[in-house]
Formats: structure tokens, sequence, C-alpha cells
């Protein structure tokens, strides 16, 4: 039990700000709506209506991403503000600093390749990189140079130096990302049985899980994957990725590992009856969420706590997401259905 009184405190406030997370039953009952305007009805009394100015938007994947996003930022700044001082501050920071990333790594591809397109940033900011500076370098150099995060700017610099594989940045910042998350997670020096230990490494898992799948689909070389992530904890992931040729050899060999059984088997089906790549994101989030659940059960008045609320709260704007990209893309509402079917803590 948590002797600290403000650690107290942050968690039983984010249990209350858990209870106003909408019922997963009820966004998947959503699959069944049959056109925009009862799905906006059903959206405007939760946090995602400020996001979308009428059902012409549920059509916007922009506008969705926006609101998903939007959401999610707007919690973890409630969260941050409760938790100054505290033990997990600069771990939770860390785990929201995913969006800081993926910000400057749309500004670091804009500016490497050149394209005329506008730059669209991510509509959250943790102050972890100064986005709003670095989006107005000119070119890829300057960007460099103007970093402050010493270890991001190396990272950038070294590859620089390197031949250049632009999947390799990408996964660089990547691996940065999990090797900050792990580094907090030595700084709270709490043991390996302990809710916020296990839920940390299980999250990292499964964020690297989501990065070999989407590198298998899009058949990112064995080399660059090793380079990338050496030493990290996750050798039966790397051991199979190495071994097999595209996503469904790579599938078919971890549906042996029971870890990761249930998700191999979710995918492949999702990616039969759907035939979208956002169903891997969809699976792993869910996996994601699944887990932390069954971590959180054991400790659910500990720290731990306040990140399987942030979790929790990815996994509902993910479900919405998955409603509003089935509906778009034409998913049938029986499938669509079950793929809404809830995590299991077990």
């Amino acid at each position: 039990m948590l002797k600290d009184p403000k650690e107290k405190y942050l968690v039983v406030r984010t249990h209350g700000l858990a209870s106003h997370l909408i019922d997963p039953n009820e966004i998947r009952s959503w699959a069944f709506i049959e056109n925009e305007k009862t799905l906006f009805d059903k959206l405007s009394p939760t946090e995602y209506a400020g996001f979308f100015e009428g059902p012409e938007d549920l059509l916007d994947v922009m506008k969705i991403e926006e609101a998903s996003i939007g959401v999610n930022s707007i919690r973890a700044r409630r969260i941050i503000s409760l938790l100054r001082g505290t033990r997990v501050e600069n771990l939770v920071l860390t785990f929201m600093s995913k969006y800081d990333l993926e910000n400057l790594r749309r500004i670091i591809f804009l500016l490497l390749y050149g394209r005329k397109e506008k730059l669209r940033l991510l509509p959250i900011r943790f102050g972890t990189l100064d986005i709003d500076r670095l989006s107005k370098v000119q070119n890829f150099e300057n960007l460099v140079d103007m970093i402050d995060n010493r270890k991001v700017r190396d990272l950038i610099s070294s590859w620089l130096s390197s031949e250049r594989e632009a999947a390799e940045l990408d996964l660089l910042v990547d691996r940065y990302y999990l090797d900050k998350m792990f580094g907090h997670l030595k700084e709270l020096k709490v043991g390996k049985q302990s809710p916020i230990y296990q839920l940390v490494c299980s999250y990292a898992e499964n964020y690297f899980l989501r990065i070999m799948l989407k590198s298998k689909y899009l058949r990112i070389d064995k080399s660059i994957i090793s380079r990338a992530f050496t030493r990290l904890p996750f050798r039966r992931i790397m051991f199979i990725y190495e071994k097999t040729e595209d996503l469904n050899d790579f599938l078919d060999e971890l549906v042996n590992l029971s870890p990761y059984r249930l998700v191999s088997i979710e995918i492949k089906n999702a990616i039969k009856d759907v035939g979208e790549p956002w169903v891997i994101e969809h699976a792993i989030e869910k996996k994601t969420y699944s887990d932390a659940l069954r971590i959180s059960l054991r400790g659910s008045m500990t720290i731990a706590y306040v990140l399987m609320y942030l979790i929790a709260s990815e996994w509902e704007s993910q479900s919405i997401k998955t409603v509003l990209l089935g509906r778009m893309s034409g998913v049938n509402p029986e499938v669509l259905y079950d793929l809404l079917s809830p995590p299991s803590p077990s």
C-alpha cells in the first residue's frame, strides 16, 4: 500500500477519472449504427465531441486522429498536474513523449524528402522536445543543431554519419523511447514483482511487438532491425523476426509462443476479414490494455494504476477509431463487432 499521502491522493483521483471512461460495450454496440448522424449524437456527450463539428467529420481520417490524440492529451495533462513531485512524474512524461517523438519524426521526414504537402503535426505537446520551434526549421542539418535533447541530437547525428537508411532512423527513434522508459523504471528502484515494474515491461514489450509487426508488413531488412535493437530484452521476438521472411510467416511463428498466440490469431483473422493494416494497431492496443488490466488488478492502489489509466484511455480511443475506420472501409458490422470484443485480463 502507498505511504506517501500525495501518491495516495493521486491514485484515488485517477480511479475517479477512470470511472468516466466510456463503457467498452457501449463503444462495441456502435458497430451496428447505420448513419453518421446517430453516431455523432452518441459522441456528443463525451470528451470527443469538441473535436467533431458535425457528422461529416466522422468520415475524415485526420479529424479522427486529432480527436483520439486530443482527448488522450487532455486526460494526460490532468494526471500530470496531479503528480508533480511524485516518483512517477518523469515516467509518465516519458510515456507521453511518444507523441512529441512522432511529431519530430514527421518533421524529419518532411525535411529529408522535401515533400510539398503541408506538415501535419499531432495536436499534442508535452515539452520533452520544442516541437513548435523545430517545425519552423527549413533544412535537416539545421534541425539537428536545434534539438535541445542531447541524446536525440546525438542519435540523429550518428545516423547522418552512417549509411542513412531512412527506416533505420525511424527505428532508432523508437529505440530511444524504449530506453527512456526502462531508464525511468530503474530510477524508481522497485522490485521486479512490483506492479509498476511489470506494467512498464509489459507495455514496452507490446510496443516493441508493434514495431516488429509494422516492420514485417513494410518488409524492413533484418540487418536494419538488428542494428537498431541490439541488447533489448525481447530476444524471442527478435529471433522470430530474423528467421521469417514476411508478415504471415512471422505471425505463424508467434502463434507457437503462448504470450503472443491470441494476438497473432486475431491479427491473421482481422487481416483476412478486413484487409486493412490498421487492424494490427488495433490488436496490439487490445493486448497492451489486456496485459495492463491483468497487472493492475494486483495493484489497483499502487502508482501503477496511474499508467494503467493512460493505457485504458488509449484503448478507448483506439476502439472509437476502429469503429470509425471500419465504417469508412465498409467492414461488415458483425466483423467490426468481433474486433471490438472486450480484452480479457486473464
